[in-house]
């Protein structure tokens, strides 16, 4: 696991960056995934992940 920085909350998360990390439960639109790439640079954690799923 990577310790990695949200960049939409500041907080530090832990990252897997592969296909068994805690991201790929949650489940998003693509409009949600293209909006994610166009305001953060990098991996959100999984508090901010969740808005953009509970906002489909």
């Amino acid at each position: 696991m990577k310790e990695k920085i949200c960049p939409k909350c500041g907080k530090t998360f832990e990252c897997a960056h592969s296909t068994d990390c805690w991201c790929m439960n949650i489940k998003l639109s693509k409009e949600a995934i293209e909006k994610i790439k166009q305001l953060y640079p990098d991996c959100l954690c999984e508090i901010c992940l969740k808005e953009f799923e509970s906002a489909n």
